[in-house]
């Protein structure tokens, strides 16, 4: 039984079709897209990382720079001169608060729009005392990083797609046009055409 089983499997491998020179193309091509995709991978964790340490280093300096202070409102929200930095929810005021120096500071503030004259709203100010954004979130440069290896990641497998299926539209043209040069050698034999019609009648 082991014979016969040996036998099937050399008749087997004796039946395969040899390989095209194009099917070795395909082969160079996809261990060199393969190669090309750990690289990409890798290149991107590096960008991820990159922007991580970035963003959370802004974050860390902006958090030593920047203090929370309560600051009371002085006018009413809607006698505020101007609208910079207004979001949803929030309007200008003129407020007074201690600056980080121990000195009164007295300035438009954002604040909600249901604080009123006397009301006690948080404000953030700088090591000078200025108002000023809040500090970028310590968990931002998390966000920051997954998100830029996640495009890198994203684009880098797009263009080796594009790269594969360019190299197999190739190929196959290729292909086609062997087939039809060796189909146009071999189909007056087979068709017989070759012989002219006497040997047809023949």
């Amino acid at each position: 039984m082991g014979q016969d089983e040996n036998r099937a499997v050399e008749t087997r491998r004796g039946r395969r079709l040899p390989r095209r020179r194009t099917d070795r193309i395909e082969d160079v091509v996809a261990v060199l897209l393969c190669a090309f995709g750990v690289v990409a991978m890798v290149l991107a964790g590096l960008v991820g990382a990159a922007a991580h340490g970035t963003v959370s280093a802004r974050a860390y300096q902006e958090a030593a720079d920047r203090t929370r202070v309560v600051a009371t409102v002085v006018l009413p929200a809607d006698a505020a001169a101007t609208t910079d930095g207004v979001g949803p929810g929030t309007r200008r005021a003129t407020a007074t608060w201690t600056a980080p120096d121990g000195t009164q500071r007295i300035d438009e503030v954002t604040v909600p729009l249901s604080a009123k004259a006397g009301s006690a709203v948080p404000v953030w100010v700088d090591r000078a005392g200025t108002p000023a954004r809040p500090p970028i979130a310590p968990g931002a440069g998390v966000l920051v990083g997954a998100v830029a290896a996640g495009w890198v990641a994203v684009a880098a497998a797009l263009l080796l797609l594009a790269a594969w299926r360019l190299a197999l539209g190739w190929t196959a043209r290729r292909n086609d046009a062997e087939w039809t040069r060796r189909w146009a050698e071999v189909e007056p034999e087979w068709s017989g055409r070759a012989a002219g019609p006497a040997g047809r009648a023949g």
